[in-house]
């Protein structure tokens, strides 16, 4: 074998070896981008689930009967008897 073939062997060789190391690396680092992406999605999936829950606590403090119930128990407010009278201005 002439070394000119060895030379082009050992080349072609190198090049090859180069393009597999090439390809594991990029499967490492897609690897590495979806575990980050499955970390991210799981971070996304509880911030949700929390805003679910305090959009839930939110809704209960709004409640029309909780509010009477406090306006009447801290504030000693009562429920009128009668709607109020509205007075409108005449131009």
């Amino acid at each position: 074998m002439s070394f000119r073939r060895v030379l082009w062997a050992a080349l072609a060789v190198v090049v090859v070896l180069a393009s597999l190391l090439w390809q594991v690396s990029n499967v490492v680092r897609i690897n590495e981008l979806l575990t980050s992406i499955e970390a991210k999605q799981r971070q996304l999936d509880s911030l949700e689930t929390l805003i679910r829950q305090e959009r839930a606590a939110i809704a209960r403090r709004e409640a029309a009967d909780r509010i009477r119930r406090l306006a009447s128990e801290r504030l000693g407010m009562i429920e009128p008897g009668r709607p109020p009278i509205l007075i409108e201005r005449v131009q």
